[in-house]
């Protein structure tokens, strides 16, 4: 999705160029030919960082969604209250939050803000995955979470934030799907095989805020969500962490 917004931007600017040339306006040809080279830059480059190739991204998943469905049997999932999820935040050492497009819909970021300055004053080390693709465009999440003011050192790219996940105690999802489907490494059938993800499944408990079992853009179910050690918090994002910190400090009390 990230990919097509910004290839369609680049075809506003290209519009623009063509305008430029029907008006005999430089500055138009100018400014539109840069508009549309530099989308459809961005677009490569963010075809590199999911280790797709630019034909794959924008037609690999046609005809496969489907089958996908079909194949799909019912799974077993455990979800948990934001009591429970709070216990266990509380009782962690370290905490990986993963954010993805849910947290942006729900504008939940500065409640994560909140979440963070809880944890880590009652001595969690809390970190924040960032995958390069997670939202709408590159760096999404990074301005989300600038805007809510949250330490820019405790941000993790994909690569460092895989190398801890291992030893993280939690990782907490917020409106994340496709960046975190470990099907990313070994189904070669998935339309997002290839494309590197946030090792989620590796931290020895992870919870995924969602508003329900729904799958991501992919069209594809994900199968973190069935892991033993996956707990499923259902809810809007900003409502479910507004309850966690209150049931943080509850229990903190």
């Amino acid at each position: 999705m990230p990919t097509v917004i910004s290839l369609l931007n680049s075809y506003a600017g290209l519009s623009a160029a063509a305008m430029g040339f029907v008006l005999d306006n430089k500055l138009l040809i100018v400014a539109g030919s840069l508009d549309g080279s530099s989308g459809l830059i961005l677009s490569i480059i963010m075809c590199k960082a999911m280790n797709r190739s630019f034909t794959n991204v924008l037609f690999g998943a046609f005809g496969q969604v489907q089958a996908s469905a079909v194949a799909t049997s019912p799974k077993s999932y455990r979800s948990a209250s934001a009591e429970e999820a709070a216990g266990i935040l509380g009782n962690a050492n370290s905490v990986m939050i993963v954010p993805g497009y849910g947290m942006a819909v729900a504008q939940a970021q500065h409640k994560v803000r909140e979440l963070y300055d809880l944890l880590t004053r009652n001595g969690v080390t809390v970190k924040f995955a960032i995958h390069p693709v997670a939202g709408r465009m590159p760096g999404h999440m990074n301005v989300l979470l600038a805007e809510a003011q949250i330490p820019y050192d405790a941000l993790l790219e994909m690569e460092d934030a895989n190398s801890e996940l291992p030893q993280t105690d939690v990782a907490l999802v917020i409106g994340a799907n496709d960046v975190t489907n470990p099907a990313a490494r070994h189904d070669k059938g998935s339309p997002i095989y290839g494309m590197p993800i946030i090792d989620t499944d590796k931290a020895r408990t992870v919870m995924v805020i969602k508003r329900s079992m729904n799958p991501g853009f992919a069209g594809i179910d994900n199968e973190l969500y069935y892991l033993p050690r996956t707990l499923m918090l259902f809810g809007d994002a900003k409502h479910f962490v507004s309850e966690l910190v209150k049931e943080v400090q509850a229990q903190a009390a």
